[in-house]
């Protein structure tokens, strides 16, 4: 279940970071299509995106990575990714 809840707060954050037309709603193939991405970014599968992981396989997430890093311990948890879709949500409105 954690996974889960991870896994989606990561796909609606990548999704956020990544899709160049923000005022258009993600599809839902977008959204799976990121939540593929995602699980296979966190090679270690501790539920947390970590630089090297960044730096791998999200290379817009690894150009942002301090940033997005609101409590600088090295990794990405869910609720960061969380606060960061919430963010880009407010844009889209």
């Amino acid at each position: 279940m954690k996974s889960n809840f991870f896994h989606l707060c990561l796909g609606y954050a990548l999704l956020a970071v990544s899709i160049d037309a923000m005022a258009q709603q993600p599809s839902a193939e977008q959204k799976q299509a990121a939540l593929e991405r995602l699980q296979a970014a966190d090679a270690n599968k501790d539920g947390f995106i970590d630089k090297a992981e960044a730096d791998a396989k999200l290379p817009r997430i690894a150009k942002n990575f301090d940033k997005l890093d609101a409590d600088n311990d090295g990794r990405l948890s869910p609720d960061e990714f969380k606060a960061v879709a919430a963010k880009f949500a407010g844009r889209n409105r």
